[in-house]
């Protein structure tokens, strides 16, 4: 996959996956001003991309390597993807649509190869999509729109010196999640790791940008993401290639029927 040409859109990647940067420095900026800054940023429209999900066991296994097609639409009113497996073949038809409305909770639905579908509820939300550490919460959530946002200070994130965000969800804000912790680079204004909660204060996952690139618009992405959820046993890098803003996305591509592989596949 080429990364040269364009960064995938990850997901608030993933609520993981877009951070992209332009406009004033985040060191200018109050919590409230950045906050709002990324969250409306991530609201990009419609796009299409392509992603290299690789999966490694903790203990040393052989990783499951992933090729995945996402479209995306992501406007302030809703946000929704569509998540499918082009490769290997004998995954070629799994596939999942996550969505959420404005001040509502997210759901959705998963699909099977066999085109069994079943409903993306409060509890499956919080699993790893196709087995890996991206959940399918945050392939759709935008925490940087939460009402409660504020400054922690400034820290070091490999080379990169960084403002810390802290995102905590108001009583309208839908979320598993009690607080997120982002490390905004304030030249790009991207995230370059971000660590979410969940409602006991545990560490519920971590996310490093290991790569940056200029998307198709010219604004500074992740281009490559590294996650790890706790306790899950693996650790999944994310590669994304081919991100396009001018892609036709229509309501039938968040059906089951709309799901290029399954169609596909009949």
């Amino acid at each position: 996959m080429r990364l040269c040409r364009t960064a995938v859109h990850l997901c608030y990647l993933a609520g993981f996956l877009l951070w992209p940067g332009g406009g004033a420095s985040a060191a200018e900026l109050t919590a409230s001003e950045l906050a709002a800054a990324l969250g409306a940023a991530a609201q990009d429209g419609n796009s299409v991309a392509r992603a290299r999900f690789k999966i490694q066991p903790e203990d040393g296994g052989a990783p499951v390597v992933l090729q995945v097609q996402i479209k995306s639409r992501r406007t302030p009113e809703r946000s929704e993807a569509a998540y499918a497996v082009l490769w290997p073949a004998d995954r070629k038809g799994e596939a999942f649509v996550v969505r959420q409305d404005m001040g509502s909770a997210p759901g959705g639905f998963s699909v099977t190869p066999s085109d069994r579908e079943s409903r993306l509820d409060p509890q499956r939300l919080q699993e790893g999509a196709f087995g890996s550490d991206l959940s399918y919460r945050d392939a759709v959530e935008n925490f940087f729109l939460w009402s409660g946002q504020a400054l922690a200070g400034r820290e070091n994130e490999g080379k990169v010196d960084c403002v810390i965000l802290e995102s905590k969800p108001g009583a309208k804000d839908a979320s598993a999640y009690s607080r997120v912790r982002s490390w905004i680079d304030p030249r790009r204004l991207i995230a370059m790791r971000v660590e979410k909660f969940d409602r006991q204060g545990r560490l519920a996952c971590r996310i490093d940008t290991t790569q940056v690139a200029k998307d198709d618009i010219g604004r500074h992405v992740p281009a490559a993401l590294t996650i790890r959820r706790t306790g899950s046993g693996t650790v999944t890098e994310i590669e994304g290639s081919n991100l396009r803003h001018d892609a036709k996305v229509q309501d039938a591509d968040f059906t089951r029927e709309g799901l290029p592989a399954v169609t596909g596949s009949r």
